[in-house]
């Protein structure tokens, strides 16, 4: 079962993923010039939304497990 927050950073991290990576191509084609944008800007989306939920993932991870660490400690506090 998937929670609001994890819903959440994921698609935050999505957003920043495909944000960032329009953001590349432009700063690239800038700088190098003459990068063929209306294939480019495709190809880096795609990648964006295939990376950013994995990355959302990778960051929330940690999260829950130490709430699930805290849980532990909030049930029995004689072990630590």
């Amino acid at each position: 079962m998937i929670t609001h927050r994890r819903r959440k950073l994921i698609a935050l991290s999505t957003l920043a993923s495909v944000v960032v990576a329009v953001v590349v191509v432009f700063v690239y084609d800038a700088a190098a010039g003459g990068v063929n944008r209306p294939l480019v800007v495709p190809i880096a989306i795609v990648m964006a939304l295939v990376i950013g939920p994995l990355i959302g993932l990778w960051i929330e991870g940690p999260i829950e497990d130490g709430e699930m660490d805290d849980a532990a400690k909030r049930r029995a506090p004689s072990r630590r």
